[in-house]
């Protein structure tokens, strides 16, 4: 079933999203695979990777307090396309695993909706955080393959040196409590505000 909620014909339309990268990439900040790498480690280690699973699994344990961590999701997001991001993304989510699997969590944001669902699913949570984390590595790796661009081996080369953050980051967030939110990764932070300014955009963040 992991295979299925976190694959990209899953219809949550996170296609449409770049988390900021197609801002970075015009700028300059990401111009190769080596500075991609870089780019989604520290965003896995310290940004919305991080907090995205922390919250998740939030969410897993607790399904009873997916409003309140969706929330806290929403303030966490340092600008209206983050925001957008996470919302649409959940609400999609939700929608699609409720009419094929019975669930009903509710417009959430995105770690919220997922962590209510793998609850109402009995799914096994470390499985769950790591298949989230790498779901959203590889739609990053997607688009910088386009925007760079990357050729598709360069890309699945990149995605492959990221598993073990993506599986670091995941046992982390298992470990974490609510008292350990919070990351830094500003030039990630600084990429999504500046793409809200641009005239010319693919995708919607």
């Amino acid at each position: 079933m992991l295979l299925s909620l976190f694959s990209p014909a899953y219809p949550v339309g996170s296609f449409a999203y770049s988390h900021g990268l197609e801002s970075a990439i015009a700028d300059g900040a990401v111009t190769c695979a080596d500075d991609l790498t870089d780019w989604l480690a520290d965003v896995l280690r310290h940004g919305t990777g991080r907090t995205d699973a922390i919250l998740l699994a939030r969410a897993a344990r607790a399904p009873e307090t997916a409003a309140e961590v969706s929330a806290l999701a929403e303030a966490l997001a340092p600008s209206l396309e983050r925001h957008t991001e996470t919302m649409a993304q959940g609400a999609a989510f939700a929608r699609v695993t409720a009419a094929v699997h019975g669930t009903d969590p509710g417009p959430l944001a995105f770690p919220a909706a997922v962590g209510a669902a793998s609850a109402a699913l009995d799914l096994p949570l470390g499985d769950t955080v790591a298949a989230y984390l790498h779901a959203f590595a590889a739609n990053l790796v997607s688009a910088a393959v386009r925007l760079v661009p990357l050729g598709q081996t360069d890309g699945q080369a990149v995605l492959a040196s990221l598993f073990p953050v993506i599986d670091a980051a995941a046992a982390d967030a298992l470990q974490a409590d609510p008292d350990d939110l919070g990351g830094f990764a500003p030039g990630a932070d600084l990429a999504a505000m500046h793409h809200e300014t641009k005239t010319v955009r693919l995708f919607r963040t």
